[in-house]
């Protein structure tokens, strides 16, 4: 049995060898009989492996060759045998119909980007055409690599290798070319390294990031790393749920840097604990099932959230108690208990068919805050929710905010009586509103209220400050961090309680996805991007940043500049950006993609998201994003817009936007503009064409096109609209129900347009597209309509979202660029 086990661990290793290094040398083995035990016999060729796409990307052992470079290749000693591997480096910048020819004299497997394209296990006496093997390919813009393994033998004289294509524009790079760099692809956007989280230790002096590693089939790794300012200590793979531990938690009682995570081995659930030197501990074990915070009392109690689960969905006949009720788990219930890690006892704090949460711990006076949402149906927001304050000695409640409509969370602020409320504009009887009288604030515009816990009274520090709050935390030297939403950019801010001022931080980023401070506030660690590279991960200590962590580089990537642009509409000013192709040329003409989102969230300058800029200028495009009236980020008043609009002052904006981006700009093709949104935004595409003719094509994913039925048919319609259509129902406001909707202005469409959608879509049903597309096939105009199966409202499976992806790349090469070669390898014509 050993012999075998050993005889398999060696060939799972010669295996992965062979993935990884340009030429390995074989022996053929003893030959004790002339098949195995499943009555094979031997082959050698089995040994011939195509390398994974992620060591093509990694190994530097691969030899790199060049179209019609004539290789000669090595005998192997005499009864050897040798595994030859070559890589070609390609890129192209459009679709790409070609033919591979290879010529080679020996057993040859051929691969592209990690997946065997063709092969021939046999031999030839010379490279003639006889030799020759022939593969149609297509190739998507991007960089490719194609691989060559072959087998050679003393059986064979001659071993040569060659390869061309025929057709096509592809470019072949080594390490003498001096352009090798290629545009971003999605691939290389998803794949390889991926950061989620950031945090700190309660010293400052240590980070912990959290990311997940992405193969080429889209399967995630989880892991993360502890580093300080100077180096990178260790790295972990697996838990994700791994966090600091607080100073005070009962199994920190030297306030260390320590480390700790949950985990389940055969039903027993367990609290274990790891230092910074990888030593590790169990602590509890036969822990409830639940989520359990620590408390940081030096108690050995955590606050335990449990949800009891209601399963209606199976039964033949479903009764609805509210609009949400048709939401699976509506009817989940989670509550709150005190948990002994000594006892193993369970306390319940609240009981009831409501849900609480956990907002806030304070450990000097061992208290909580918990909030609750009542159901409010007749009257907008539709839910209003309370905070109460529980002391864990007396269980003593207090009511802290009774039934507040438009009120989100609330911290403690440390060694005083406040609180720090986030909540929007008609809050506290809109004491933080700044709007004339009659203007209805945007709800989802958040702001930041100081109360005094015990005299109830209010204040609205964030009242004169533009950008949007989005996450809190508050340190004990009495201030408060913050991101907000600043125009186009998530920015680090500071609010000092004692000098009543906020600050920005210097975070060196665009985009601030993420951060945490150690609760002294000293020490701060964030991470997020700049427009036109990867995330990072940052240390401020004493004031000072030091770069902690990329895991991708742009180093490769062709990347052209970005620049802002704005205009003015009706005494308002427009913020706009527009990014171009990495060759780009002035004196000549460029096809446009216009994206925006028109709802109420700004498009920022995220260089990763879902609708990038520079996957589109990698294949040739100008790219022009906007953000017009209605978004957050650039006050109340410019927020307010959205309310009651849904497209009334917007749509109007991005036609006057385009028509003055192409006047100024000569490289635009004004012929060849297309523009393109998701959900509000694909509403906004769709609204467009029912006003101009200036887009050569158009495209809407997960696009409402009736109002009317998005309010009553999407999950969250009728509670958005709570915010988009104040106090505005199908019963009050025709006009804007029915005359803003795409649907009743369908005939007035004369641009073609691609409908996206998930059909499992929960947010906008997948009807709002079906219904436009056959109103459009009656109407005999250019429409075309793509599902994509078991997908909800955004294409989250990898492999659905690389098609996704290349749907729109090939919809907008047909009607931008005149090429609907791609288009037709994906939709070919069908007559039925």
């Amino acid at each position: 049995m050993k012999r075998i086990i050993s005889l398999t661990i060696y060939f799972v290793a010669l295996l992965i060898g062979l993935q990884a290094y340009s030429q390995i040398e074989l022996r053929q083995p003893f030959m004790m009989d002339t098949i195995n035990n499943k009555g094979e016999k031997f082959d050698i060729t089995f040994l011939i492996q195509v390398p994974s796409y992620e060591n093509l990307k990694t190994s530097k052992n691969f030899i790199v060759i060049d179209e019609n470079e004539l290789i000669n290749i090595a005998t192997p000693k005499e009864n050897g045998f040798m595994v030859n591997t070559y890589v070609a480096n390609i890129i192209v910048n459009s679709y790409q119909k070609t033919t591979l020819n290879v010529f080679s004299t020996d057993k040859i497997k051929i691969g592209l980007d990690g997946s065997m394209i063709k092969e021939r296990l046999s031999t030839k006496d010379s490279l003639n055409d006889d030799s020759k093997i022939s593969k149609e390919i297509c190739l998507e813009p991007g960089k490719h690599i194609i691989s060559f393994t072959v087998l050679t033998s003393n059986d064979n004289p001659n071993h040569q290798l060659r390869f061309s294509f025929d057709g096509g524009e592809i470019k072949t790079i080594n390490k003498d070319t001096k352009d090798s760099k290629y545009g971003l692809t999605l691939k290389e956007m998803l794949g390889g390294r991926n950061i989620y989280a950031t945090t700190i230790s309660p010293s400052g002096n240590y980070v912990m990031v959290k990311y997940y590693d992405t193969d080429d089939k889209g399967k995630r790794q989880y892991g993360y790393l502890i580093a300080n300012k100077d180096k990178t200590l260790f790295f972990e793979e697996g838990n994700t749920s791994t966090q600091w531990a607080e100073e005070g938690v009962f199994f920190n009682d030297k306030n260390e840097d320590i480390l700790y995570y949950f985990d389940k081995v055969n039903d027993n659930r367990r609290l274990i604990t790891q230092n910074l030197f990888g030593v590790k501990n169990i602590v509890a074990e036969n822990l409830p099932e639940g989520s359990l915070s620590l408390l940081a009392n030096k108690s050995p109690f955590a606050i335990l959230s449990q949800t009891s689960k209601i399963d209606n969905s199976k039964e033949d006949l479903r009764q609805y108690l509210l609009p949400d009720d048709r939401i699976d788990g509506w009817r989940n219930r989670s509550l709150l208990a005190l948990y002994n890690f000594e006892t193993q006892q369970i306390q319940p704090l609240t009981y009831g068919y409501r849900s609480t949460y956990l907002n806030d711990y304070n450990p000097k006076t061992n208290s909580i805050l918990l909030s609750v949402s009542y159901d409010n149906i007749t009257q907008r927001p539709f839910s209003q929710t309370s905070i109460y304050e529980m002391n864990l000695d007396s269980f003593k409640v207090d009511t802290i905010i009774n039934g507040e409509g438009f009120v989100s969370s609330a911290s403690y602020i440390p060694n005083t009586d406040l609180l720090v409320v986030k909540a929007s504009g008609e809050a506290f009887n809109g004491i933080g509103n700044t709007l004339k009288k009659g203007i209805i604030p945007n709800a989802y515009h958040s702001m930041l209220f100081l109360m005094n816990k015990n005299t109830k009274e209010v204040e609205c520090i964030s009242k004169n400050f533009d950008p949007s709050i989005s996450n809190i935390k508050v340190s004990e030297n009495k201030t408060i961090y913050f991101t907000a939403e600043n125009k186009d950019s998530v920015s680090l801010y500071v609010y000092s309680i004692e000098n009543k001022d906020i600050k920005r931080i210097e975070t060196n980023l665009d985009i601030v996805s993420g951060f945490d401070i150690n609760h002294r506030g000293k020490d701060i660690t964030f991470f997020g991007q700049n427009y036109n590279d990867f995330p990072i991960v940052y240390l401020n200590n004493s004031q000072k940043n030091y770069k902690i962590f990329q895991a991708k580089q742009k180093d490769n990537l062709a990347l052209g500049e970005m620049n802002t642009w704005d205009f003015k509409f009706k005494n308002t000013t427009i913020n706009g950006r527009y990014y171009l192709p990495a060759d780009f040329d002035p004196e000549k003409k460029y096809p446009m993609v216009v994206y925006y989102y028109a709802g109420t969230s700004p498009t920022d300058r995220s260089f990763e998201m879902r609708y990038s800029a520079y996957l589109y200028t990698a294949q040739g495009y100008v790219v022009y994003v906007l953000n017009p009236s209605g978004t957050i980020g650039w006050g109340q008043e410019f927020a307010s817009r959205h309310v009651n609009a849904w497209g009334e002052r917007t749509a109007d904006e991005i036609i006057y936007g385009v028509k003055e981006f192409t006047k100024e700009h000569s490289f635009v093709d004004a012929k060849k503009i297309g523009c393109m949104g998701a959900s509000y935004g694909g509403f906004m595409t769709q609204l467009l064409q029912t006003k101009t003719d200036i887009f050569a094509c158009a495209i809407s994913h997960a696009g409402i096109s009736d109002i009317t039925s998005y309010w009553g048919e999407g999950y969250w319609g009728y509670s958005y609209s709570s915010g988009a259509t104040a106090n505005s129902y199908p019963w009050n406001r025709r006009d804007i129900y029915v005359d803003r909707s795409p649907l009743f202005n369908a005939h007035k469409i004369n641009t073609p347009l691609l409908l996206l959608h998930g059909d499992s879509d929960t947010n906008v049903p997948v009807g709002e597209s079906i219904q436009m597309y056959n109103a459009l096939k009656i109407l005999g105009k250019d429409v075309e309509f793509i599902t994509v199966k078991g997908e909800n409202h955004g294409i989250v499976d990898y492999e659905k979202r690389l098609k996704w992806n290349n749907t729109i790349y090939a919809y907008f090469a047909k009607y931008l660029k005149g090429q609907d070669t791609w288009w037709k390898a994906m939709y070919p014509d069908t007559q039925l």
